[in-house]
């Protein structure tokens, strides 16, 4: 079965298929690049533009223009209106899934190659439940069938070759334009275990373009990107920002350059050293290594740093040669690895692999791509969240952890209980998702997934005992049984992306433009 593997990144996606030879393979968009922005453009004619054009637009009409959008999945508060049509990171993310397998399907066409409708979608590891429904969710509404949402550490450590890692424990470092994924894993005879896993989603190479344009515009006592209210709505602070990004770029392969920008009409003229950008970014860079250390400290087994053998930098944002001196600095024993691979393709071939057998996680069964067998790996991913029961602790609610964050899918914990008050006749069990590493948490920080009733059928005195069962399996899916005086409940957590209502609007609206 032929299925797309996709990386759906902040800045940028990317479309990667297995060939005949057994190897993935990147597939161009029709503009003939490796990559596709992921920004999408309203035209007032009710066209849609996805990918190069439409970023060319950030400098001209930035109001009808939609950028960074994985950063607000799963945010409940995030509005925006373009021509009295809500914009959602539901519908946006389909309008770039939409078009990224319509380009290779085209592609494919020209080589005499049938469409396809399957894919994998790659997304942070520390995305939570809601976040990958919601992903999944975005391929439904574009048309495509969804095989699998892959977490991108995994996805890279698959195109790597899981044979020229046994034995090992690595680092996933990948620094994307918009987020910041850590992943550590462990390959053993086959293998691949995830570890631990950490990261930042408002941190990427887009607040290194926003510190160098601040530093540029300081210099010429302009004021900085966040003060740019007298000119937010026009194209030039868009023209601004991508100038700033080509001269980070520049600053990967030269020592210095002269940043130039026009703004309100008049040019202004900045020579920035690399030393200097690397300066003013260097809070950012140490923010990666603090999440690389804190992914160590919270691993489900003990490690040191000296325990990393190798660290594979991954994402666009790291070819910046800042990334490889501070990781290196931070961790001198470990090899640092790019090899050959580009960085900012290995996610998307990484899902390829994974698309040419899904069921290797769930079956646990060996990988076989064809020819070549350099990916081949049973692989263990943890749980990038935990999941616990509200209850009564010293008079306050908490959520007590049942699956802690970090365990592997595939994880079975019960936990006893007692109910609460007298002449209790039923119990709620309200299922909790959160971050925290703890055995308890706050409510607050902790995000509702589901309730469900266990039903006594008779009233029982307070402290009658209850047993709660949960079990993360190899899907990610959350399996509930509570147990008290014989009366029993399972259940299932399904998990809520957005709700069906938003899906068939998001289908209806998306069916009223073209996507180009």
């Amino acid at each position: 079965m032929a299925a797309y593997g996709i990386d759906l990144g902040t800045t940028n996606s990317c479309v990667a298929l297995v060939g005949s030879d057994g190897e993935p393979h990147v597939i161009n968009n029709m503009s003939g690049f490796p990559t596709t922005p992921s920004v999408v453009y309203f035209s007032e004619d009710g066209c849609v533009l996805v990918g190069d054009e439409a970023k060319q637009q950030m400098g001209i009409d930035p109001t009808r223009t939609v950028e960074c959008i994985k950063r607000e999945i799963g945010n409940d508060h995030y509005r925006r209106t373009i021509d009295g049509e809500q914009i959602t990171p539901l519908k946006i993310s389909a309008m770039i899934l939409k078009k990224l397998v319509a380009d290779a399907n085209e592609v494919r066409a020209e080589d005499g190659g049938k469409p396809i409708n399957d894919v994998v979608i790659t997304v942070p590891a520390y995305f939570g439940s809601r976040e990958r429904e919601i992903t999944r969710q975005a391929g439904e509404v574009a048309g495509l069938n969804v095989l699998a949402v892959l977490p991108e550490p995994t996805a890279a450590a698959i195109s790597y070759g899981i044979r020229d890692l046994d034995g090992k424990t690595f680092m996933i470092y990948d620094l994307g334009g918009g987020t910041f994924d850590i992943s550590i894993m462990r390959a053993r005879n086959g293998v691949l275990e995830e570890l631990a896993n950490d990261g930042d989603h408002r941190l990427g190479g887009k607040d290194w373009d926003i510190c160098l344009l601040d530093h540029i515009l300081t210099s010429n006592g302009l004021p900085t990107f966040l003060e740019q209210r007298d000119i937010s709505n026009s194209g030039e602070l868009g023209r601004m920002v991508l100038s700033a990004e080509n001269f980070k770029k520049r600053l990967s392969n030269v020592d210095e350059v002269n940043a130039r920008i026009m703004y309100k009409n008049k040019n202004h003229l900045t020579k920035v050293t690399r030393e200097d950008f690397e300066e003013m970014t260097e809070d950012r860079v140490e923010s990666t290594i603090m999440l690389m250390k804190r992914a160590i400290k919270n691993s489900r087994v003990p490690l040191k740093v000296t325990d990393i053998d190798e660290i594979i930098l991954v994402g666009g944002s790291s070819y910046m040669p800042m990334i490889s001196n501070a990781v290196k600095e931070a961790f001198p024993n470990a090899k640092i690895r790019r090899d050959a691979l580009k960085p900012n393709l290995a996610i998307a071939e990484g899902a390829a692999v994974y698309a040419a057998n899904p069921s290797v996680v769930s079956s646990g069964n060996s990988m076989d791509t064809g020819d070549s067998q350099k990916h081949s790996s049973d692989i263990e991913i943890v749980s990038p969240c935990s999941y616990g029961l509200c209850c009564i602790r010293n008079g306050q609610q908490v959520v007590t952890n049942i699956i802690r964050r970090g365990e592997p899918t595939g994880t079975t914990h019960s936990q006893d209980f007692v109910t609460s008050s007298e002449n209790q006749k039923d119990i709620l069990l309200s299922i909790y998702e959160n971050r925290a590493y703890d055995s308890a948490t706050q409510l607050k920080v902790s995000r509702l997934l589901t309730e469900n009733v266990l039903d006594l059928g008779a009233a029982f005195p307070k402290g009658t005992p209850i047993k709660v069962v949960f079990t993360l399996n190899t899907n990610g899916i959350l399996e509930v049984y509570g147990e008290c005086m014989g009366r029993k409940t399972r259940f299932s957590v399904q998990v809520q992306g957005a709700t069906d209502s938003e899906v068939k609007q998001a289908k209806l609206e998306l069916g009223g433009h073209d996507v180009l």
